[in-house]
């Protein structure tokens, strides 16, 4: 596919922005705050750990009770997400119910607290095709007071957790509360993922993206998948990536996609690796929460 130019992809990243679901927190499990684009062919380095001398103790608490092999198996998930999330993670340990994480806090200091809680939920993902979207109408609180979009009822809470069954449509709202979308059956889920990598693009802080690889079969879906949204009219032209039951993105699509997916934007280095290690990371048996953390050497 020949690459468009710098100018043409300014363009129609603005684009995509403007059309997209505005995408949640970074604590939102796999969420970030960047636009979704497609292409094809790019690579990543693998994250480099770093190493540090201070260390915190953090007792991460399971949602349901777990058994003794499932914690011991979620363990590993969440070493594995740690690592890729540029985390140093000494040890993970099943004590008494909970897993006891000791983390290094060189490199992120006060920040490894949230780091550390945004890789420990499901990490259920889903790719859906996007049947109807409904914008939500702005309120006004009198001239020269701004307008703030009004999501309806149906929406709740954008940032918390929704029932995501893959074999059924789903409505979601986006994290602004300015479009509510319909969402057909799952096209794709988390199995169809071979990996995911941070990789830097150019010269600058905020110039990282994440590379979302298929497996062989995963792949053909996704390429039909995107052929088919192309074909299609506004909005059914986009498709909707979510992820713990929260809505990401819905980009729009311009042609059939035989590549990886690029998710990039402001990402800086730690943003990059956190969001792919959670999608690298497999599915938990249930989602984690940080009960306690406690800083020491």
């Amino acid at each position: 596919m020949t690459q468009p130019s710098r100018n043409r992809l300014a363009r129609f990243l603005v684009a995509t922005v403007a059309a997209a679901a505005v995408v949640l927190p970074a604590a939102a499990g796999c969420s970030s705050e960047d636009p979704v684009r497609f292409k094809e062919g790019d690579r990543s380095d693998s994250a480099e750990e770093t190493s540090g001398t201070a260390f915190a103790e953090a007792t991460l608490t399971p949602e349901v009770p777990l058994g003794a092999p499932q914690l011991t198996a979620a363990a590993e998930t969440i070493r594995k997400r740690a690592t890729s999330a540029g985390l140093v993670v000494k040890t993970v340990t099943v004590r008494d119910g909970v897993l006891v994480a000791r983390v290094s806090s060189s490199k992120f200091g006060a920040d490894t607290r949230q780091r550390l809680a945004a890789i420990v939920g499901v990490g259920q993902l889903t790719v859906r095709p996007v049947n109807s979207v409904t914008p939500f109408p702005p309120a006004t609180g009198g001239p020269g007071s701004g307008t703030t979009p009004t999501g309806g009822p149906e929406c709740g809470d954008p940032a918390a957790p929704k029932a995501d069954p893959p074999s059924a449509e789903v409505v979601m709202c986006d994290g602004k509360l300015s479009e509510k979308y319909v969402l057909g059956p799952a096209v794709l889920t988390r199995t169809d993922i071979a990996g995911a990598e941070a990789r830097t693009t150019e010269a600058g802080t905020f110039a990282w993206t994440v590379i979302v690889k298929w497996t062989n079969s995963g792949q053909v879906t996704f390429t039909r998948l995107t052929s088919e949204a192309a074909g299609g009219r506004l909005p059914t032209d986009r498709i909707a990536i979510v992820c713990d039951g929260r809505l990401l993105v819905a980009p729009s699509v311009r042609s059939a996609i035989p590549g990886e997916v690029v998710i990039s934007g402001t990402f800086n280095e730690a943003e990059a690796r956190q969001l792919a290690g959670t999608i690298d990371g497999g599915v938990l048996p249930t989602g984690f929460k940080v009960d306690s953390y406690v800083e020491g050497r």
